[in-house]
């Protein structure tokens, strides 16, 4: 059910806003365009349900549903401009597109760009609605929807990325598993063939040399003496083996009774060390407790030989285990063969991560295990790139040149003052997605206060009123913002109300920004509602659109 949620509601939407508001508003609606359009929003809607199994023959359905509608939708409603009764349909294709870009081969990219360029220029001709052709106006809708799509190929290969990397994680760590599974079967097996031989042999003898002296000892006495010689120094012989057998034998389970990290600073505490542990996660679980404790063990004690009485940091997290010291005021020199560093790298690679150890910038060394996380990922190299920061600044100076690129496309010459307000506010607006990870909700919260800016720039003066309107592009971060409340949000169960917070955030600055350009009424009120509109659909859309799927 969970693929049918984003079709139904988009559906829902466009429905919705045509021919629903229109006919709620006694708009002249046409029967049988309402009944191809509902019928063509229907078949887009249908075909995009099957987007993960069949993504290209999903995306041809859905532009031809899209061309259908378009060729069918009346003249504007009073609210509607010329040719944006299909408005929410053109999210279908962008939806469409970006999953062919996640399941489909790349070798099917191409033609999927190509269609739905073809399909955009065809509705773009349509909604025209002049006499003439305006080429120039054409080329800059085909070009700009080259940009868009490719965009959205590029975020849904990033996306064909993560999965396959995801899968990639899982497999090599339910491989380790196994292995160690394996490894550990083989080893019971090992030690139940020395232990029968130990004590099959040995007791064996025993018995055999004492039957024979008692069934002979009448005959031959004798052989009472040698034989308790020889279950006397058999039985020392045994008692030697199963010494070196139990010596050999793991001192732990590698789970229950693995000592905790605290325990084990502990310990090197009394020898002298300094040692700060930081769990932000806890201990680490049962399953992964033995490798990490031996990792740190290890680490720890190179830190007792080579920089004793320094400090030493010792932080674990569900995707990070980081063992650092200062040097200990001497020069990190003479660290051995490596041998420490081969068994720490193994234990990491047998949880599907990977160690590494080093010198550390300003004295000192530094042990960094990247494990797989609670959903089977492993962070790559680079993380302030590649990784979450670099994705969050990513978004954010996306959505910052988004709101210049409209701004130079304006028809008027912004004053310099004007322009560079409205940029900074934006950049005000956008900068608490980059904490959207860690702390979603107080994001949320920050993005709708830096939306009053807005607003506050606008009424004083230092900003024309007829330029108010730029600052509503400005919608997609608050959708960002509902995304990740829906996605990281604390108390799942509440996170529904971002929704409506949301949306009544950009109603009431979308409200008093157009409410305050007198210069034509009409147009205020016709934008507001489809603004209005448009952020009542998208809202619930953003907090489905890209959620990540069940592990």
């Amino acid at each position: 059910m969970a693929r049918w949620m984003l079709p139904v509601l988009l559906v829902a939407g466009q429905l919705l806003y045509w021919p629903g508001l229109p006919l709620l508003d006694h708009d002249g609606v046409s029967v049988p365009a309402a009944i191809v359009v509902t019928g063509a929003c229907l078949l887009s809607g249908a075909a995009l349900g099957w987007r993960r199994e069949r993504p290209l023959p999903a995306l041809a359905g859905v532009l031809i549903g899209n061309v259908i509608a378009v060729l069918a939708a009346p003249g504007r409603p009073q609210w509607v401009e010329t040719g944006d009764a299909t408005a929410i349909m053109a999210i279908f294709a962008i939806v469409a597109l970006f999953s062919v870009a996640v399941h489909a081969p790349a070798r099917l990219l191409p033609a999927a760009v190509a269609g739905a360029v073809a399909e955009q220029a065809v509705t773009s001709v349509v909604q025209d609605g002049e006499p003439g052709v305006d080429w120039v106006y054409q080329a800059q809708a085909v070009v700009a929807s080259l940009v868009l799509y490719g965009l959205v190929i590029l975020l849904g290969r990033r996306r064909r990325r993560f999965h396959a990397e995801r899968a990639e994680a899982a497999r090599r760590l339910d491989a380790a598993r196994r292995a160690h599974l394996g490894a550990a079967d083989t080893e019971r097996r090992r030690l139940a063939r020395e232990l029968h031989d130990v004590t099959a042999h040995h007791l064996t003898s025993i018995v055999v040399n004492s039957s024979a002296a008692e069934m002979l000892g009448d005959q031959r006495p004798e052989l009472r003496a040698e034989a308790l010689d020889f279950a006397a120094r058999t039985g020392r012989e045994t008692l030697d083996a199963l010494r070196r057998l139990v010596a050999i034998l793991p001192a732990t389970t590698g789970r229950d009774d693995t000592p905790s990290l605290g325990d084990l600073a502990d310990g090197f505490r009394a020898l002298g060390q300094r040692i700060t542990v930081e769990l932000p996660d806890g201990d680490p679980p049962p399953e992964r407790a033995a490798a990490i404790y031996g990792i740190v063990r290890e680490a720890l004690t190179n830190t007792l030989r080579y920089a004793p009485g320094g400090h030493v940091l010792v932080r674990y997290t569900t995707t990070e285990l980081l063992v650092e010291d200062d040097g200990g005021g001497a020069e990190v020199t003479g660290l051995g063969g490596g041998r420490g560093v081969s068994g720490m790298r193994e234990r990491a690679q047998s949880l599907g991560g990977d160690c590494t150890a080093g010198p550390r910038e300003g004295g000192g060394w530094r042990v960094r295990a990247v494990l797989p996380g609670a959903d089977g990922t492993v962070r790559t190299a680079y993380p302030w790139l590649r990784g979450p920061i670099g994705a969050s600044a990513a978004l954010v100076v996306l959505l910052v040149l988004v709101q210049a690129v409209i701004m130079v496309a304006d028809e008027e010459t912004l004053p310099r003052t004007a322009a560079a307000l409205i940029l900074l506010a934006q950049i005000a607006h956008a900068v608490p997605l980059l904490w959207r990870r860690r702390s979603a909700w107080w994001a949320f919260a920050a993005v709708a206060l830096t939306g009053l800016l807005g607003p506050l720039l606008v009424q004083p003066g230092p900003v024309p009123a007829k330029y108010g309107y730029l600052f509503l592009f400005s919608c997609a971060v608050d959708l960002a913002a509902i995304h990740a409340v829906a996605v990281r949000g604390a108390r799942p169960g509440l996170t529904w109300l971002a929704v409506p917070a949301g949306a009544g955030s950009v109603a009431f600055v979308a409200a008093v920004l157009l409410s305050l350009d007198d210069s034509d009424p009409e147009l205020a009120l016709n934008g507001m509602a489809e603004r209005l509109a448009f952020v009542a659909v998208m809202t619930p859309l953003m907090a489905i659109l890209f959620r990540p799927p069940p592990a």
